[in-house]
């Protein structure tokens, strides 16, 4: 039976880290600086999320403008301070960021070992904040103790909104990104914004990431905000980022998930239209859109509608919704020959995932050694982690759910293109 290359880890909720969610907030707004009131160890995650990010870019040759990236601190917690505590080791540290850096504010990340000993983050960083007349703000949750990615994300901008906003009047047509889909440059993002065109609305902030304090103190004068965040939930964290800030400034916010796929796309377009009142661009959006998308059907349902294709999920329903799949392949003629739930879904989590399926597709579903046979007869796998059997062509779907028609029809391209290849050859394409 084919496993996967990669230990398949059995999630029973949200288990990510908020301290790498609390740098990614501001790690690319000037002036900013990050403390992990940590050990060393800890600032390793992060390191390795942005050479990711690098790679990432790198391989795709894409082009990604000189950015600030904010520097990483790390305190430096040890084995003495689980007993005597880290508070003074945390000061020191931040003394030496200001007098380095010389930054315009300091955002604070605990750890688990921080929030275990109990030291009073808040108290050093208020008092740090009137010794060094610059503002220190710590986020609420601690690692994996209290908090999660999205957690540490969303309790950021939380902070900078507390600190650095004031009411102001609104600018008509303008609307502030809130969450990470890849930068303002990002494909996600672009696909955001060319949708918002149709209704005369003009980005004019990306909140909390890649934003200047200028840009910060401009949000509240934004007449709409549109959270970025995905779907379940990164959605519902930019959702209440969204709602916060409704209820501080008066600025409303689309509350809808990411278009993504074709009706999710109709869906969130007929929504803006209401939200508006400018119904009559609905109709302009949606006609573009499905021509750009039929444009691309024609162009590869020859390429794929032939081949034999197995599904392997091994993301809960709280990372991975499949609508958007079954929209895809239908579009692309193919008939799954079937579904394989992968051994990281706990059993509670498999048969959830079931009942979504059977609202939407009438393929037989299989648990990982029940469909051992499909998957050896099948041309194509569509999965959500790698196998280690090279000899199949994979297409690993990507974990946020792509935004709009673009976001489509780039995996539909990918998959078109994996069908190409020779049977022999084998190999994975990432897509995303």
């Amino acid at each position: 039976m084919v496993i996967s290359k990669r230990p398949v880890v059995t999630i029973k909720g949200g288990c990510s880290c908020s301290m790498p969610g609390v740098w990614r907030a501001v790690a690319h707004n000037e002036g900013a600086v990050v403390i992990y009131h940590s050990p060393k160890a800890c600032g390793h995650v992060t390191r390795e999320m942005n050479l990711g990010g690098y790679y990432r870019s790198v391989a795709r040759r894409e082009f990604v403008p000189r950015q600030y990236m904010a520097p990483l601190v790390v305190s430096g917690l040890k084995e003495e301070h689980s007993i005597f505590g880290g508070a003074e080791q945390l000061r020191q540290c931040i003394g030496y960021v200001v007098t380095r850096y010389k930054p315009a504010y300091i955002v604070i990340a605990n750890s688990c070992v921080a929030g275990v000993i109990g030291d009073d983050v808040q108290a050093v960083a208020y008092e740090a904040g009137q010794e060094w007349k610059i503002p220190v703000m710590s986020v609420p949750c601690s690692g994996f103790l209290d908090g999660e990615y999205y957690a540490g994300f969303y309790h950021t901008g939380r902070a900078l909104a507390d600190r650095f906003m004031f009411p102001r009047p609104a600018m008509e047509n303008t609307v502030t990104l809130l969450g990470d889909r890849g930068g303002p440059g990002g494909p996600d993002v672009q696909e955001m914004k060319g949708l918002l065109q149709y209704f005369g609305l003009k980005a004019h902030c990306h909140f909390p990431g890649y934003a200047s304090l200028e840009e910060i103190q401009r949000v509240p004068a934004s007449a709409l905000c549109v959270p970025l965040g995905g779907r379940a939930e990164a959605f519902s964290w930019m959702r209440r980022l969204a709602s916060d800030l409704e209820e501080m400034f008066g600025v409303p916010f689309l509350d809808h998930d990411c278009p993504v796929g074709w009706q999710g796309t109709k869906t969130w377009l007929k929504n803006m239209g209401k939200l508006l009142g400018r119904k009559s661009q609905v109709l302009l959006a949606e006609k573009e859109q499905e021509q750009r998308l039929r444009q691309q059907v024609v162009k590869s349902r020859a390429k794929i509608r032939a081949a034999r294709v197995v599904l392997c999920i091994g993301r809960p329903l709280l990372h991975f919704q499949p609508d958007w799949v079954f929209e895809l392949l239908a579009y692309t003629g193919v008939s799954l020959d079937g579904i394989i739930l992968l051994r990281g879904l706990t059993g509670q989590q498999r048969d959830a995932m079931r009942r979504e399926l059977q609202n939407n597709t009438e393929a037989p579903v299989f648990d990982q050694r029940e469909g051992a046979a499909v998957l050896e007869t099948a041309d194509l796998v569509v999965t959500t982690h790698e196998l280690a059997e090279d000899t199949k062509r994979q297409l690993f779907l990507p974990v946020l759910s792509p935004v709009g028609v673009g976001g489509l029809v780039l995996v539909m391209q990918k998959l078109a293109r994996l069908a190409e290849r020779p049977a022999r050859r084998g190999g994975i394409i990432y897509g995303w």
